[in-house]
């Protein structure tokens, strides 16, 4: 039997009250379900975007080291070429 307003005073049934106090207790336990369900769904995307950043770091990495060695190689070979024209003025080492 839902309350009834006598006056200045509200008169509530056992049954009301276990009513109201259900209502109150599914409420919550429906806000504490979606409130973990989006800390949930944030962990995941959170863990998602760390591996796509993770695995661009390390393709930024090996295009960095590539890089370097074909620099690397370049200059080799360019010392390697200079120091073959130096012999070949001079008669060699």
């Amino acid at each position: 039997m839902p309350s009834r307003n006598q006056g200045q005073t509200w008169e509530w049934s056992v049954g009301a009250i276990e009513e109201d106090l259900n209502r109150l207790i599914e409420r919550r336990a429906r806000e504490a379900d979606e409130a973990n369900s989006r800390a949930l769904q944030q962990a995941e995307n959170a863990m998602r975007y760390n591996l796509a950043a993770r695995a661009e770091r390390r393709r930024e990495w090996i295009d960095f080291h590539r890089d370097l060695e074909r620099l690397h190689k370049n200059l080799a070979d360019e010392h390697a070429e200079k120091a073959a024209a130096l012999a070949a003025e001079g008669g060699g080492v």
